[in-house]
């Protein structure tokens, strides 16, 4: 998993978001508030960091056509359908780290937010990506 990942993977139906680390800066009002302001403020920035979850599309062939799927989640393993069958990328939002190899070994790319219509033209071998992970957001 991502050593900074956004969430504590569960039993059964996905992800649960770790709000620890979020902080009220980005809506910190200006002057002095009240605890329960201030308290307000947090909730408001953890839900909306909760609702910016990074997010990204593969593809099966170029150009964004056959099979897709999209996820927020790391696949350490994209199963055996999918498994050296990406061709296409968006990338919706956060930082995704593409491997080579199932458990995250071997060769990696690293692609921000973006649309990658042929792996192959980020230097990534077409039909070669068998895992990936979320590596900032």
């Amino acid at each position: 998993m991502a050593e900074n990942a956004p969430w504590i993977l569960t039993s059964g139906n996905g992800c649960v978001p770790d709000l620890s680390n979020i902080s009220d800066t980005p809506l910190k009002a200006s002057g002095s508030t009240t605890g329960r302001e201030a308290s307000k403020l947090l909730e408001a920035n953890a839900t909306a960091r909760f609702n910016q979850l990074p997010q990204v599309q593969i593809f099966q062939h170029i150009n964004f056509g056959g099979w897709r799927e999209t996820t927020s989640l790391n696949w350490y393993y994209v199963g055996d359908w999918w498994n050296d069958k990406i061709s296409s990328i968006i990338v919706i939002s956060g930082t995704w780290r593409f491997y080579q190899h199932w458990h995250y070994e071997g060769l990696f790319w690293d692609l921000g937010p973006g649309y990658y219509p042929w792996v192959v033209d980020v230097g990534i071998p077409n039909d070669t990506i068998s895992s990936f992970q979320v590596t900032s957001w």
